[in-house]
């Protein structure tokens, strides 16, 4: 394994297409997928109400992870983010967040909803919440010279 440098996590996490946030419940972890965007440094994403919008006003401190393996060759990239969660109250970053995320899951998957779509009004928000990255750490699989491992050391 070999580590990778910051700018480079930062791009691993502008395009993966999930993440998995880990949250704090009470005393235990709790981890969920989820769609989301980098803005600059900080990772945005929208959430209904539940659980792990619950742990976050509880608890904002979190870990959002992202990987990517690429199955023809072995290869692998894995990055782990921190910091704290926060709402977001700004009607303006809240358009912006679901603005980003139209455009990187519409150049993705597509989407049903179009540029236009209805779902770009700020009322009936879900909840959209900004992570500012504290610390950013990455690994791959190896480079050059250095053996190759398999994700999880295998």
């Amino acid at each position: 394994m070999d580590p990778i440098d910051r700018s480079e996590a930062l791009q691993v996490l502008k395009t993966a297409p999930v993440a998995h946030i880990g949250v704090i419940d009470g005393d235990r972890p709790y981890v969920t997928p989820m769609s989301f965007v980098l803005s600059g440094e900080r990772i945005l994403f929208r959430t209904m109400g539940g659980r792990k919008l619950d742990a976050i006003r509880a608890n904002p401190r979190v870990c959002i992870e992202v990987s990517d393996l690429d199955p023809s060759t072995g290869d692998w990239v894995s990055v782990i983010a921190y910091g704290d969660a926060a709402e977001v109250t700004d009607d303006d970053l809240k358009t912006l967040t679901v603005s980003l995320l139209f455009d990187k899951y519409d150049q993705m998957i597509g989407s049903p909803f179009g540029r236009n779509g209805g779902l770009r009004a700020v009322s009936g928000f879900p909840h959209v919440i900004e992570v500012p990255i504290d610390e950013v750490t990455g690994m791959c699989s190896g480079r050059g010279f250095s053996a190759r491992t398999r994700p999880g050391r295998l």
